[in-house]
């Protein structure tokens, strides 16, 4: 049996930030906290989860297990969930998710985790610029530049980290210094996205979240976001947009 209450925050985010890419995934309940991950049907992009142990106010599991969900139903069950309510997870045997907050029990039918998509490895990507910001801020970026464009250009060098766009007749440029970033290794990288992955994954980020960014010169980029009070990791790795010669 699995039986773990967590703040209602952090699993909203978490079941957010994976609705955004499949409908199905594998929850494994691990000794280490709950870890999932799952690559969308373009194998464009891909989302990585971690739940660590002590970020649960209870963690008890008889023996590690992986669990397949339908995550578009448990994320429609979280929506009324209050940021700071206690959401308490259940897994008996009988092939159930038990759901509770408040006053309120769902029993939500499990998948086999076998009739699931096969999960992907996680790449090894060597990424020389990294730039550590306020998840907030990078968030209004990518919203600006939606407006007027559907790709977006990362690039970093010894000056900050920009994020670019632009239309066809307008252009955007949102540049952070060293002195306003958290961290930043001066590394020189510029890679092209698509807008429509990256305006899914900001909806999970807000003002005072930390966000790490790993780039390359045309290469996938990966987005590490620290939420909930740095309860949650979500990582995501987004593959690049190249440009046409």
């Amino acid at each position: 049996m699995i039986s773990a209450i967590v703040n209602g925050e952090v699993i909203k985010t978490a079941v957010k930030s994976i609705v955004t890419l499949v409908s199905e995934t594998r929850f494994h309940f691990k000794e280490k906290g709950l870890h999932s991950r799952a690559v969308d049907p373009a194998n464009v992009a891909m989302v990585i989860i971690d739940i660590p142990r002590d970020s649960f106010d209870v963690y008890t599991l008889d023996e590690e297990k992986t669990i397949g969900v339908d995550v578009n139903r448990v994320n429609d069950i979280l929506r009324t969930v209050k940021k700071n309510e206690l959401v308490e997870l259940k897994v008996e045997d009988g092939g159930m998710l038990k759901v509770k907050f408040g006053n309120v029990e769902y029993s939500v039918s499990l998948i086999d985790p076998s009739a699931i998509r096969k999960e992907p490895k996680i790449p090894e990507l060597e990424l020389p610029a990294k730039v550590v910001l306020d998840a907030g801020e990078f968030k209004k970026a990518i919203q600006a530049a939606d407006k007027i464009a559907d790709h977006v250009v990362f690039r970093s060098d010894e000056n900050g980290f920009y994020v670019e766009a632009r239309g066809d007749i307008d252009r955007i440029v949102f540049h952070m210094g060293e002195m306003e970033l958290i961290e930043f290794n001066r590394e020189k990288a510029r890679s092209m996205f698509s807008i429509e992955y990256l305006k899914e994954f900001i909806k999970i980020a807000g003002g005072g979240d930390i966000l790490t960014i790993h780039l390359g010169e045309d290469y996938p980029v990966r987005l590490t976001f620290d939420v909930a009070d740095g309860k949650l990791k979500v990582e995501y790795i987004l593959a690049p947009r190249i440009e046409a010669e």
